[in-house]
């Protein structure tokens, strides 16, 4: 009889699935992942995987209390799965964290158990119980201060110490974070220790996106990051001291959009896409290690220096911060509004890397007089200059190269190490053409943003190639004599002009007597045959290792008139070759 009735009873599967469809409908974000909307109350999804707040969790705490028994785990299991095919076969949808955009407006979830959100266009801002988007959460999510009904920004300068000049940068900053779909500058917290960085970093955060981690510790590899990133609209990574390759990529890619593709949990074979575009905060990195790449993203805040009877606990803080937090969150939606209100006028000439950032700052400097757009510029300007500093090849060529430049990327090298003298070169030097053209490719932005020309021109030569380098305004000589290097034509002019031939040791005679008896000709020079040179100047790629020799002057030949190319006047020649060669038939 016991079994006969235990047969009629539904199976604990089919019971969470009954549950969870009487509660939620099913879908698919964009990405694949399968989520549950709730068909009362918050309009907040909830995930089918993971932990936190899945609807796992949800499901087994409605069983226990439907039938007073603890759901097995695997009937948890078969019924998520059996949910999860309801939800793939609906069209995806986007799902947002923290900010959404939609019809022209933006959406702030508020990140409470009201589910309600901030709608904000250029007409105003206010609370409404749900939006026409999808909002999700994470463990991380944590909720924001109800806005007060007038917003003042001012109680925020009095406790983050942020340089006046800095202080329309970090407005641009918050304003721009409430943006979903545009890039995102990454904003670097600067200041000598016991500046309160991290105190800064928690509340700027806190300012849009508060967190039950407010503060993350550096990421050790890839995949720590792409999990910590992505629960997070606001990332503050604390105390950075170091920045590998890897971690200045992956922070390039969150700026603008990153995406990632990964296994799934307990998969062989499935993959999930992991993709997002977020707001990051560092703090504690020399700016010297920063790669070009990043330094285009990155947007700086100098934090003064705290003295000791102006110090206060952290306690002290944390209070002064939640009571002023909704009046602060007050002022910057006021302010988004004129932003918003102010970007369709805006017509600028010239735009930085982060163009939309650019644009957003213009505004806060058009509606309150300010001129963060001219601190950032200068920021770039700083960090550009300590790129090239801290550099040894580039700090060697802008102190080297005083005009116009044009040649081989291994004649510059020739050019940049011989101007080194007697200093052994460091490691980090290039070890051949290739590494120098590549150091040239991925530092231009630094170079340019100080005003230098870097160009690798169409054309090649033997030697590999063109590059042009021009230094900014003002450098080099009165003149403008153009610097160029051995490169598509004869005669050629020697890169570095003015350079006098340095004296000769016992050494240097020594070596010079031993390459006349074995060439008949000066040391160090290339040897070419008369027909080898002929092909080759009749081909337009005579090239000559030009920093070899001191600048020649121009000779006639002797017979036609003709100028004889550099390297006949070096060995000494007074006819071209064709006049030499019709005197000797």
């Amino acid at each position: 009889m016991s079994d006969a009735r235990s047969d009629k009873r539904p199976a604990a599967a089919k019971v969470l699935c009954d549950i969870a469809e009487a509660r939620y409908t099913f879908g698919v974000s964009d990405t694949g992942e399968p989520f549950a909307l709730p068909l009362d109350g918050p309009r907040v999804v909830r995930m089918l995987r993971g932990d936190g707040r899945s609807l796992r969790a949800e499901l087994a705490a409605a069983y226990r209390e439907q039938t007073g028994a603890v759901a097995p785990q695997q009937a948890l299991a078969d019924a998520l799965a059996t949910l999860e095919g309801f939800a793939i076969a609906a069209a995806p949808r986007a799902l947002a964290l923290r900010v959404a955009e939609h019809a022209g407006a933006l959406w702030l979830d508020l990140g409470d158990e009201s589910g309600d959100v901030v709608r904000i266009t250029a007409q105003g801002w206010s609370v409404h119980p749900e939006a026409p988007v999808l909002h999700r959460r994470t463990a991380l999510t944590a909720p924001l201060p109800r806005p007060a009904t007038r917003g003042d920004l001012a109680p925020l300068w009095e406790l983050l110490n942020v340089a006046p000049e800095d202080r329309a940068v970090l407005l641009g900053f918050l304003v721009a974070a409430l943006m979903p779909e545009i890039p995102h500058p990454v904003l670097l917290l600067t200041g000598e220790q016991g500046t309160g960085k991290s105190t800064a970093s928690r509340m700027i955060a806190a300012t849009v996106d508060p967190s039950t981690v407010p503060l993350r510790k550096p990421p050790r590899d890839l995949d720590s990051w792409t999990t910590a990133a992505a629960g997070s609209h606001v990332v503050a990574v604390d105390n950075l001291s170091a920045l590998p390759e890897w971690l200045s990529d992956a922070l390039c890619r969150a700026s603008t959009g990153d995406g990632d593709v990964r296994r799934k949990l307990y998969s062989d074979g499935d993959l999930h896409v992991v993709s997002f575009r977020r707001v990051v905060l560092l703090n504690g990195i020399d700016l010297g290690a920063v790669r070009d790449d990043l330094a285009d993203r990155l947007v700086t805040v100098e934090l003064h220096r705290i003295t000791e009877a102006t110090r206060r606990r952290d306690a002290d803080l944390a209070g002064r911060w939640e009571a002023v937090a909704p009046v602060v969150l007050a002022g910057l939606l006021d302010l988004a509004v004129r932003v918003l209100a102010a970007l369709p006028t805006l017509d600028l000439e010239r735009l930085p890397r982060m163009a939309d950032f650019g644009r957003v700052l213009a505004a806060v400097d058009a509606v309150m007089g300010t001129d963060g757009t001219g601190r950032y510029r200068a920021q770039a300007g700083e960090l550009a200059n300590d790129a090239v500093t801290s550099d040894p090849v580039l700090s060697t060529l802008t102190a080297t190269i005083r005009a116009p430049w044009t040649g081989a990327a291994v004649d510059l090298l020739d050019v940049l190490t011989a101007a080194l003298g007697d200093v052994k070169p460091p490691r980090e030097w290039p070890r051949n053409a290739r590494t120098l053209g590549a150091t040239l490719k991925r530092r231009a932005p630094s170079l340019r943003r100080l005003g230098w020309g870097v160009e690798q021109r169409p054309e090649r030569t033997k030697r590999g190639q063109v590059w042009s380098l021009t230094p900014p305004a003002g450098e080099g000589d009165e003149t403008g004599d153009e610097i160029s290097g051995p490169a598509v034509s004869s005669p050629s002019r020697h890169p570095v002009r003015h350079r006098e031939a340095p004296p000769m040791t016992c050494e240097d005679v020594e070596s010079a007597q031993k390459g006349d008896e074995v060439t008949g000709k000066p040391s160090n020079l290339s040897v070419l045959t008369e027909r080898e040179e002929k092909k080759e100047r009749e081909a337009g790629s005579l090239v000559i290792s030009s920093s070899r020799h001191p600048d020649p002057t121009d000779v006639p030949c002797a017979s036609c008139g003709g100028t004889l190319s550099e390297l006949r006047q070096w060995a000494g020649k007074s006819e071209c070759v064709e006049c030499e060669r019709q005197a000797a038939s």
